[in-house]
């Protein structure tokens, strides 16, 4: 995922990527772990995302 992460961004394309050590991929609400706030971080993304195609 951070190669492809990597080659969005090379395309000038706003990403961000958390990686979550010693969590696999689908670890729901991230509740307990470290992941925790994961879902709050991406919808801040996606709120700075379309605010800018406002603009």
């Amino acid at each position: 995922m951070e190669e492809r992460i990597r080659q969005i961004q090379g395309q000038s394309t706003d990403t961000e990527i958390e990686v979550f050590d010693g969590l696999p991929h689908g670890f729901g609400l991230g509740e307990g772990t470290v992941a925790e706030g994961w879902l709050d971080n991406a919808a801040a993304f996606w709120e700075k995302q379309m605010n800018g195609r406002r603009q």
